[in-house]
């Protein structure tokens, strides 16, 4: 549903771009004309988020909030493009609008006169709704003699996309987040255009659940038209009006809102001092404990150790460190209606109530009680989904009610201890349309496409997936999302490459039935090389048959200037240097630590290639061998005459690429010390060890790297981050 039209030659980057496309505004003065709903200006109507009530019914203030915002950036970018600082004004549709020079219209027009102009040149309006809230028609044409063009989506946020691609059209590029990471070219007129879209994914971003954006960020994700990011980033009328959705949702579910050690709310009958409370609507315990612990107050598991799980004949707390342990007597009806009864008050008026999305995740790799009810409702994915069921039955009685009236979409896991896909018939309904499953193949192979056959570690996770939503006799046959780890917490930031994994996988997962994506811990500031990985992903999610080389030549000509030769090479390399950093993080890391008699036992990480040794991937050594191809062309990079923004870029890049190389370099030191200590070769393993400590304080110094992520996958430095720092010990 993609077409365009025309030519125009656009000089942006330090190149010329000329495609053959009839010129369709002039040097004439042009107006930008936008329904600014009860507001003065668009202006004042663009910057009034946080005066938009988001929650209620009426959308008309939502709309002209952000129609408003897409006709200023509209606005703020052809001026920079064209240098013509003085036009495209913007003017109320309800205005008198010029009798001479173009018009472009943004979004859907408010008033009999500019419906008129724009069903004449798009037709009827309802042809929009098909697109979807995020799809959009881009449309030129000569109406009375004077050049128009429509920009409008059939919501708001489609409004505000169709303006960005129209700037992306025209040239403008924003690679990462900043000023200093966009592309503005020079460009003396607009095209002839008639374009049509709607995205792949409806769903398109990174999963996070801390209030660590800023408003770069933000405005990168709108502009490169993604829209999933965390409930808890405030304020929130930015992302309101940047048609980002709000999600939330953790492994800390059951602590919050069942946590045993939570106060029991209710006036229990054999407890005083909670007469101010609730009636108590449950039956007392034969298990009732009172206040067991002395503390001077009743919590949930005292009051019924029956809704919490039996492990080994005994009934236990279960919950670790909020997010771990085992989960909860899924079984015990009373114990559910609690735990979904508190999840829903918080969504319908508590502090989760402006949530799009949630992700309805039990606790993370959690165990499973083993009463003989639970046991009777099959494996853990099993009983999973008849909480999830029991869920979204709850969610539609508060909807039939009253009491939440915002759409909602729910996922739930299809992840470690729930991976495998269910055994038995699902109950009828389920799920219903707003509800699927995430897959989340974590410590995943990345030296290898997720349906590669030949890799022993991704094979596992394919036949799972597709158990989900390709098996003819699956009991599953609901929505997919996907839950990748680009930047998993073990990474801690490294500098990873992506780019031809993502050009398979993608497609794949669509191909699968997916269609909502994103990946945990994405940094918000200085990205360097990982500003490729967002800005592919954007792309591929929107359209999943996008040209990746002819991706890969835009980016690097637009982003290195004369040195994108150079800094391809660069990335294919620093791609083959860290592909395999699951094996690298997850195994050989901790085998260092441990120091492991054998640090290699598994044949996708060896240390070298030997005859007879099967290598599944790249060696430590081949790694060793990538980085220091990186190195070299980085510094060849650095010897081009290159603009002040380019040398910016490049001098970020090497930042991140430093922290990955000396993170390899500290592992071969390691690794070195031990066989040649272990060898009897206590020289050379005194060598070895004293470069270690040498890289080990370099990493010490540098605690830039491992920041602007999540909490988590942060550390306080990148000698931290090694998770080896015990092998020098």
């Amino acid at each position: 549903m993609r077409r365009i039209r025309g030519i125009v030659s656009v000089v942006c980057f330090g190149f010329t771009l000329s495609v053959s496309l009839p010129v369709c505004v002039s040097s004439a003065a042009t107006t930008i004309v936008v329904d600014c709903g009860r507001f003065a200006s668009a202006a004042v109507a663009g910057e009034a988020e946080e005066q938009v009530d988001w929650l209620d019914a009426d959308q008309a203030d939502d709309t002209a909030c952000t129609q408003c915002f897409a006709a200023v950036e509209l606005q703020r970018y052809l001026r920079r493009m064209t240098g013509r600082n003085d036009d495209f004004n913007l003017v109320d549709d309800d205005a008198e609008l010029p009798t001479a020079g173009d018009l472009i219209f943004v979004g859907k027009p408010g008033n009999a006169r500019a419906q008129a102009l724009f069903g004449q040149l798009v037709g009827d309006g309802q042809k929009l709704a098909v697109l979807g809230p995020e799809g959009y028609r881009v449309k030129s044409g000569t109406l009375d003699g004077r050049q128009v063009i429509i920009v409008s989506g059939h919501e708001r946020v489609g409004t505000l996309y169709g303006v960005y691609d129209l700037l992306y059209r025209m040239g403008c590029r924003w690679f990462a987040p900043g000023p200093m990471h966009e592309e503005v070219p020079r460009v003396d007129a607009i095209a002839d255009l008639d374009v049509t879209e709607k995205p792949d994914f409806v769903a398109r971003g990174f999963l996070a659940w801390e209030n660590r954006g800023n408003e770069d960020f933000l405005l990168w994700m709108a502009r490169n038209r993604l829209n999933y990011w965390t409930l808890e980033q405030q304020p929130p009328g930015l992302l309101h009006k940047l048609g980002i959705l709000m999600v939330c949702g953790r492994h800390t579910a059951e602590s919050e809102f069942l946590g045993p050690n939570n106060a029991y709310p209710y006036n229990h009958s054999r407890f005083s001092g909670d007469d101010d409370r609730p009636a108590d609507p449950y039956a007392v315990s034969v298990e009732f404990q009172g206040d067991a612990n002395g503390d001077g107050r009743l919590s949930y598991f005292e009051a019924h150790p029956e809704w919490y799980a039996m492990v080994k004949g005994k009934r236990v707390p279960g919950i670790e460190r909020e997010s771990f342990g085992i989960n909860y007597c899924t079984s015990n009806p009373h114990a559910t209606a609690e735990f979904i009864k508190n999840y829903v008050r918080a969504l319908v008026d508590g502090r989760l109530r402006n949530a799009d999305i949630l992700r309805f995740w039990t606790l993370d790799g959690g165990k499973w009680c083993e009463c003989d009810a639970c046991k009777a409702q099959g494996t853990p994915t099993d009983r999973h989904l008849l909480l999830v069921h029991q869920f979204c039955k709850a969610i539609e009685k508060a909807r039939a009610e009253g009491r939440r009236n915002r759409p909602l979409t729910v996922t739930f896991l299809a992840y470690a201890d729930v991976v495998e896909p269910p055994t038995r018939a699902l109950p009828a309904g389920f799920p219903p349309e707003y509800c699927m499953a995430t897959f989340y193949p974590i410590r995943r192979c990345y030296v290898h496409r997720l349906d590669d056959p030949a890799c022993v570690v991704n094979d596992k996770y394919r036949r799972q997936f597709e158990g989900w939503t390709r098996d003819p006799k699956r009991h599953y046959r609901g929505g997919m999302s996907i839950g990748e780890y680009y930047n998993v917490s073990r990474y801690k930031c490294l500098p990873v490459c992506f780019m031809h994994t993502m050009r398979t996988d993608i497609p794949y997962y669509y191909r699968s039935g997916a269609r909502v994506f994103d990946y945990m811990h994405v940094t918000t500031a200085v990205w360097g090389n990982k500003a490729l990985t967002n800005y592919q992903m954007a792309r591929q999610l929107w359209d999943v048959a996008a040209d990746c080389e002819a991706m890969w030549d835009d980016y690097f000509t637009g982003r290195y200037g004369a040195a994108a030769h150079t800094m391809r090479q660069f990335y294919e390399s620093l791609e083959l240097m860290l592909s395999n950093v699951t094996d690298i993080k997850y195994g050989l890391a901790q085998r260092l630590e441990r120091g492991q008699k054998d640090l290699f036992p598994s044949s996708h990480l060896q240390y070298r290639r030997e005859p007879g040794l099967a290598c599944d991937g790249p060696t430590l050594v081949e790694m060793i061998g990538h980085s220091r191809r990186c190195r070299q062309l980085l510094q060849e990079a650095q010897a081009i005459k290159l603009s002040p923004r380019v040398m910016f870029r490049i001098s970020e890049d090497e930042q991140c690429f430093t922290y990955g190389e000396r993170t390899l370099a500290y592992y071969e030191a390691c690794v070195q010390a031990y066989l040649t200590a272990r060898a009897g070769d206590a020289e050379a393993a005194r060598n070895h060890y004293t470069e270690a400590c040498r890289i080990a304080e370099l990493l010490r110094q540098d605690a830039v790297s491992t920041r602007d992520s999540s909490s988590h996958a942060n550390a306080e430095n990148a000698f931290e981050a090694t998770a080896a720092t015990g092998a020098l010990d």
